[in-house]
C-alpha cells in the first residue's frame, strides 16, 4: 500500500540495503536540511533588505544553527531506521516533538517542573503531527536516492535530491526573516547614526565612544527587546569592536523612537 509517493509497508528489505545504512542516509539528509536552513536564515534579511548595513548572524548560526542540524539528523535517523514507512514516521514524528517539547519547556524556569511534564504530555501528539512532514520528507528523499543508485544516471539523480533539499530547506529561511516593525526600528537606528554628526543633541553622542566612531562603518543586528514588548535592541557593531546597543520601540501606528542606549562591554 502506498501514500503519497511511500510504501506504508517499506521496500528496504528489495533495495539491498541494510537498516543501518538506510538510517545514516537519513541522518545525512537531515543534516543538510537543517545546515542550509540555518545558514539561509542567518542571512535572509541581508539579501532582503540591501539598503541596510546588516550584519551575518553567525551567533545564530553556530547555536540555534548547530542545534537545528543535529536534531533533523537524529530524526532523520530514526524515520529511516524502521522497516516498515508508517512505523519510521511515527518515530521520526514523535522524535521530532519530544525534540522541540523539551528543548521549549525545559527553558522557562516559571513553571514547575510536575507543569513542565503534564504540558508535555498533552502536547506531544498534536505537535508530532504537525511534525510528520518533516519525517515524511527525509524518509523519501532517502527511499528514492537509495533507489536512484541501481539506476541510470544515478550520480544525477542522486545529485538533484541533494540539490532539491538544500534549496527547499534554503527557501524556509523566509519565515526566519525580520517582522515589519523590527525592519522598521532597523532603518530608525541607521537613521540616527547617519544623522548623528550633524545633530549635537542626538541620544546616540551621549553614548560613551560614539563620537570617536561616526563616521565609521558598522553593521547591525536586531533582536527582540528584554526590556520592552514593543520594541526591538538594534546592535551597532563597528569594525574595531565597538558595539552601541538601542532599544527602539516601536507602538503600531507611530513613529518610532529610542528608550534608552548604551555602550556594550
Amino acid at each position: 500500500m502506498k501514500a503519497f509517493g511511500l510504501s506504508l509497508d517499506g521496500e528496504i528489505s528489495n533495495m539491498g540495503v541494510s537498516q543501518a545504512q538506510h538510517a545514516w542516509v537519513g541522518a545525512l539528509f537531515g543534516l543538510a536540511a537543517g545546515a542550509a536552513f540555518t545558514v539561509a536564515a542567518s542571512g535572509v534579511d541581508r539579501l532582503l533588505h540591501r539598503d541596510l548595513p546588516l550584519g551575518f548572524e553567525f551567533d545564530f548560526l553556530f547555536t540555534y544553527g548547530l542545534i537545528v542540524s543535529a536534531v533533523l539528523s537524529v530524526v532523520g535517523f530514526v524515520t529511516c531506521w524502521a522497516v516498515e514507512t508508517w512505523r519510521g514516521l511515527a518515530y521520526g514524528a514523535l522524535a521530532t516533538s519530544l525534540i522541540v517539547l523539551i528543548g521549549s519547556l525545559f527553558q522557562s524556569s516559571e513553571a514547575t517542573t510536575g507543569m513542565k511534564i503534564i504540558a508535555l504530555a498533552f502536547t506531544l501528539v498534536p505537535v508530532a503531527a504537525l511534525a510528520l512532514p518533516i519525517a515524511w520528507a527525509l524518509r523519501w528523499l532517502t527511499e528514492r536516492s537509495t533507489r536512484a543508485r541501481y539506476e541510470r544516471f544515478s550520480m544525477w539523480r542522486i545529485t538533484l535530491l541533494v540539490v532539491a533539499t538544500l534549496a527547499c530547506s534554503a527557501a524556509g529561511a523566509w519565515f526566519m526573516r525580520m517582522p515589519p516593525r523590527a525592519v522598521e526600528a532597523v532603518h530608525f537606528m541607521n537613521g540616527m547614526i547617519q544623522i548623528a554628526p550633524n545633530h549635537e543633541d542626538n541620544i546616540l553622542r551621549q553614548v560613551d565612544g560614539f563620537d570617536d566612531h561616526m563616521g565609521a562603518n558598522f553593521k547591525l543586528y536586531e533582536s527582540s527587546s528584554t526590556v520592552s514588548t514593543e520594541g526591538f535592541d538594534v546592535v551597532a557593531e563597528y569594525e574595531d569592536g565597538y558595539r552601541l546597543s538601542c532599544t527602539v520601540v516601536v507602538f503600531p501606528g507611530s513613529d518610532p523612537f529610542m528608550s534608552g542606549c548604551e555602550r556594550e562591554k
